[in-house]
């Protein structure tokens, strides 16, 4: 019998925003993660030097690899992972994020005890690994029912990621229901999606929040479960020159400003002050990754927050231009084909 003929669940690995700890992500799942399991590696954008070791891992473990040679949005890569699983459960991972020993049974065993559409593990951040907590769970309003009963005009968004910076030895963690989690990983019932439709390709940033949303306007429910514990390792910092052009997009005001745009239509949310905060911040991943790293290597620039502020002036509307064309691109590319150009299951 093929070892992976009675798995519960696909674990999807998607990109995030660089490829950086891709080998390291991959490798601590397969090392913790105790069998059966299925794995689809949706790969997009990346390096080819890369591709060709994570299509070899899962030649060798006999997991599913699909290639794309050009970049996916988050939803467009996870999309592809849910169309080509066939398991009761679905485990959403970002290529940036190492696991623990035990993680996915964790979530398997919460979902099953819980009757939960959707599992939110403890989830880090830094290193050392699994010691400082990024999400402990998270809301995205005061009261659930009462947001998805408001009127259009009096809906708020309230985006909290529960207990943040702290250390998980400081604080006591139960299970219990919270109202969302992000996508650095999530275990999701296959059949929520048969209710709530695919993932909305047209989101970029803040998918996490429509996705829950769409759960529990479902009818469903998101619990946490702080004993299946991951890190995520994309922090803000200098980024590798082979990543430049994907985080560039992935991270361009072109995407998110149009992503919020769709959000804030979607789910009728025309008052709501937050859309106009974030709308302020669309700069600030290219500034802590790009912009700013670079310019601290110039001589006498890098060194005086004065012309620090002077050269991002000049340098970030540059990167919005730029990040903005590779969006244009994208788009024009996007409607072409919906199909991987590469697909392998051994």
């Amino acid at each position: 019998m093929d070892k992976t003929s009675q798995a519960k669940v696909t674990i999807v690995i998607t990109p995030r925003d660089r490829f950086g700890v891709a080998l390291e992500s991959f490798k601590s799942v397969i090392a913790y993660t105790g069998r059966p399991y299925e794995l689809i590696y949706v790969d997009a954008g990346g390096p080819a030097a890369l591709a060709r070791e994570l299509k070899k891992i899962c030649s060798d473990n006999g997991f599913v690899y699909i290639g794309h040679p050009g970049i996916l949005n988050p939803n467009e890569a996870r999309n592809l992972g849910i169309r080509a699983a066939r398991t009761p459960y679905i485990a959403f991972l970002n290529n940036d994020v190492v696991v623990s020993p035990g993680w996915l049974s964790a979530m398997v065993t919460c979902a099953e005890e819980t009757g939960a559409e959707v599992i939110a593990p403890l989830t880090c951040q830094k290193i050392p690994l699994h010691r400082e907590i990024h999400q402990a769970g998270g809301l995205f309003t005061e009261d659930v029912k009462a947001f998805l009963a408001a009127r259009p005009e009096d809906r708020r968004l309230k985006e909290v990621e529960l207990l943040q910076g702290k250390k998980v030895h400081e604080v006591s963690l139960v299970r219990g229901e919270t109202q969302c989690c992000e996508f650095h990983c999530a275990l999701v019932r296959r059949d929520v999606f048969a209710k709530i439709g695919e993932l909305d390709e047209l989101l970029a940033t803040k998918e996490h929040l429509d996705f829950c949303l769409s759960v529990w306007q479902a009818g469903g429910r998101v619990m946490f479960e702080p004993t299946a514990i991951v890190t995520f390792l994309g922090h803000a910092g200098a980024i590798e020159p082979r990543d430049l052009k994907f985080f560039a997009l992935r991270w361009s005001p072109a995407w998110q400003r149009s992503s919020l745009a769709h959000f804030q239509r979607k789910w009728e949310l025309p008052n709501d002050p937050y859309f106009a905060k974030r709308t302020s911040m669309l700069r600030w991943r290219h500034y802590e990754s790009i912009a700013e790293p670079l310019l601290r290597k110039v001589p006498l620039i890098g060194r005086r927050h004065k012309w620090l502020a002077a050269g991002s002036r000049v340098l970030l509307p540059a990167l919005e231009w730029w990040s903005g064309r590779l969006a244009s691109r994208h788009a024009r590319n996007s409607g072409r084909s919906k199909s991987p150009d590469l697909v392998t299951r051994s």
